[in-house]
C-alpha cells in the first residue's frame, strides 16, 4: 500500500443440495428469530429453550477439550459461575457437549453441527476450528450481554431449541493491520484478534514493515530495530515487536483458530529497513555521513536488487519464518518505481547480466528469488498483485488490491488468489461523506456496498474459480492512530465481509444482514468494542 490507491471464492463451489437450504427453516411454533451472523447453511428450530444453570456439565474429551474450556472461560464472566468440565456425564443430567467427529458429511473442515434441545446442547465438527466456531454461534443465540465483562445479574441464560448446519464458503477469511504507520501495542492486536474470532475470520495480515517504521524484531540485522523502528506517521516514538511478543501473538490468534500472515515488504515500502541499511538501497554512497535523519529524505523506499539485497531479505524471512506458523509469507511487491532502477547505471548493468529486457522482469527476478527461498523452506509466497508483472513467480499467490483483474488473471492462469480490492475492501477509506467522518485516506465504500460484493468474479472460468481462497479487508494506518480509530473504521464493514467470506451467496440478503446487524451491534457493545453507528 499505499498512499495512492484512490484510483482504483472458497476452494468448495456451492453444491445443488444447497438451493433448497433456508437460513432460518422453522419447524414448529417457535417465535425466536435468527440473528447469527455470519448467516449459517441451514437453521432448523424446535420448540423450548436450553436453560443453563449452575449445575450444567460440559462434556469433551481428548482434543475437544482445549474448545471446551474456552466455552467456560466465555460464560464464566457474565454468568458470574464456571462450570464445570468432565469427561462423561451423569445419568440424565444436562449437559453441553463438545465432539469432534470426523465423519461429518460437509465441505472443508471448518465446519460444524449445532443441535440443541432442553436437555442438550451437542456441537459436532470434523475439527476442532468447527467446535470453536460453533461456540461463536451459540454464544450469539444467547442474551447479548453474554459478551460482558462482568457479571450480569437477573438475567435468563436460555437457547432456542434448533439445529444449525454450517461451514465456510471460502478458506481465507481475513482482515490486515498496518502496525508499521502507526504502532499497534501487542494487547491491541490481542483485542483485535478477539473481535475478528466472533466473526469467525481467520487470518490476521500485520503489515510489518514500510517506509516509515521496521516493526519486528530481526536478531542479524539489530538496526532494523534500533534505528528504523522509532518513528510513525504522527512523529511519535514508534515501536516494534520482540520475537517473544511475536510469538506470543502467533500462540493467541491460533488459540482464536487465526493464522497471523506477516508482511514483510519489498522492494518497495522498504524505506525505513534502507535507512538502517544503506547497502541495500540504489547508490547508497551518496548518503555517506549523513544523519539518520537526512537519510530519510535522500534514500527514498525502493531497495537496489543486488545479490547483497537479495541475502539481506532472505536473512530477514529466514527469521520471520522461524517466527510466524502461517503457510503464505506476504512480500509486498507493489507500486514499486521501476524508473529508478531503469535510470540507475548499477541496475542497467545488472538488468544485461541477468538478461532482462526491462526494469519489470528485474523486478520479477527479485521476487523470483523470495519464492524460491520462501519454497525451500516449506513456505508460499503471497504478494500484491503487482508481482504479476515481468512474469509470475512458479510458487506465487496473489493478493488483488488494484481492482479485480489481477486476480481473474492469476486464477485464470491457476495461481491462487486472495482478493481484497479497493473497490469493496478497503476499511481506510470514508464510510459516509467525509463532511460527516473523522479524516480518512480518501474513497467511499459504505457498509451496503462491501456486502453486494461477491469474490468470484463472473470472468474466472468455473474450473478455475477454486483458485479463489477467499477475501480480506485492509486497514491501512496512514490516518488509523488509535485503538479506537481502528475499530471505528473496521466494524461494522469487517461484519459484511464476515458474511461474504464464510455464508453462502444464495442466502445473502442485505435486508436480512441489516436486521441481524442491528442485534448483532449489541454484542460489539457487550464485549466493548467501538463500531460506526448505522445510518
Amino acid at each position: 500500500m499505499k498512499t495512492d490507491r484512490h484510483t482504483i471464492i472458497t476452494m468448495t463451489l456451492v453444491t445443488l443440495a444447497l438451493i433448497f437450504f433456508t437460513p432460518a427453516a422453522v419447524t414448529g411454533s417457535h417465535n425466536e428469530t435468527n440473528n447469527i451472523i455470519p448467516i449459517p447453511v441451514s437453521v432448523e428450530y424446535h420448540d423450548g429453550f436450553f436453560v443453563f444453570k449452575p449445575s450444567i456439565r460440559i462434556i469433551a474429551e481428548k482434543d475437544a477439550q482445549a474448545e471446551a474450556s474456552k466455552l467456560i472461560d466465555a460464560l464464566a464472566p457474565a454468568m458470574g459461575y464456571r462450570l464445570k468440565l468432565a469427561s462423561k456425564a451423569r445419568p440424565k443430567a444436562r449437559v453441553v457437549k463438545l465432539v469432534i467427529d470426523p465423519r461429518i458429511s460437509q465441505p472443508g473442515l471448518e465446519g460444524y453441527i449445532l443441535d440443541v434441545s432442553a436437555e442438550q446442547i451437542l456441537i459436532r465438527a470434523k475439527q476442532p476450528a468447527g467446535l470453536f466456531y460453533g461456540i461463536q454461534s451459540l454464544l450469539q443465540l444467547l442474551p447479548a450481554s453474554i459478551f460482558s465483562k462482568t457479571q450480569v445479574k437477573d438475567i435468563n441464560w436460555k437457547v432456542p431449541c434448533l439445529k444449525i448446519t454450517d461451514y465456510p464458503r471460502f478458506q481465507w477469511r481475513g482482515l490486515l493491520i498496518d502496525p508499521a504507520r502507526h504502532f499497534i501495542t501487542v494487547n491491541n492486536v490481542k483485542k483485535f484478534l478477539n473481535g475478528m474470532a466472533m466473526h469467525k475470520f481467520n487470518r490476521l495480515q500485520m503489515h510489518l514493515t514500510d517506509n516509515i517504521g521496521w516493526r519486528i524484531e530481526i536478531k542479524k540485522h539489530p538496526n532494523l530495530t534500533k534505528l528504523a523502528s522509532n518513528r510513525d506517521r504522527s512523529g511519535g516514538n514508534g515501536g516494534f515487536y520482540t520475537q517473544e511478543e511475536i510469538r506470543e501473538l502467533v500462540r493467541y490468534a491460533e488459540k482464536r483458530h487465526i493464522t497471523i500472515v506477516p508482511e514483510i515488504e519489498m522492494p518497495y515500502h522498504a524505506g525505513a529497513a534502507i535507512n538502517a541499511y544503506p547497502y541495500i538501497g540504489i547508490n547508497p554512497a551518496r548518503v555517506e555521513g549523513m544523519s539518520l535523519d537526512k537519510r530519510w529524505a535522500a534514500l527514498g523506499g525502493l531497495v537496489a536488487p543486488r545479490p547483497e539485497t537479495v541475502e539481506f531479505m532472505q536473512d530477514v524471512l529466514a527469521e520471520v519464518i522461524d517466527l510466524f506458523a502461517s503457510r503464505f509469507i506476504h512480500i509486498g511487491g507493489d507500486e514499486a518505481n521501476l524508473k529508478l532502477w531503469e535510470n540507475d547505471p548499477e541496475m542497467q548493468t545488472q538488468m544485461k547480466q541477468l538478461g532482462c529486457k526491462d526494469a519489470h522482469e528485474l523486478h520479477s527476478w527479485f521476487i523470483k528469488q523470495m519464492d524460491a527461498f520462501l519454497i525451500q523452506n516449506n513456505r508460499r509466497l503471497l504478494g500484491w498483485d503487482e508481482i504479476l508483472q515481468g512474469g509470475l513467480a512458479p510458487g506465487a499467490t496473489v493478493m488483488s488490491w488494484r481492482g479485480i483483474h489481477g486476480g481473474i488473471t492469476a486464477a485464470n492462469a491457476g495461481h491462487d488468489v486472495v482478493m481484497a480490492p479497493t473497490s469493496h475492501t478497503y476499511f481506510d477509506y470514508y464510510q459516509s461523506a467525509p463532511v460527516n467522518e473523522p479524516l480518512a485516506i480518501g474513497g467511499l465504500i459504505p457498509l451496503e456496498k462491501v456486502y453486494q460484493y461477491d469474490p468470484i468474479p463472473k470472468a474466472i472460468t468455473p474450473e478455475k474459480a477454486v483458485h479463489i481462497l477467499g477475501v480480506q479487508g485492509q486497514l491501512w494506518g496512514e490516518y488509523i492512530s488509535t485503538q479506537k480509530h481502528l475499530e471505528y473504521m473496521a466494524y461494522p464493514r469487517a461484519i459484511a465481509l464476515a458474511e461474504i467470506g464464510w455464508s453462502q451467496n444464495e442466502l445473502k440478503s442485505y435486508g436480512n444482514f441489516v436486521t441481524r446487524l442491528r442485534h448483532h451491534l449489541k454484542h460489539l457493545e457487550a464485549k466493548g468494542i467501538n463500531y460506526r453507528k448505522l445510518d
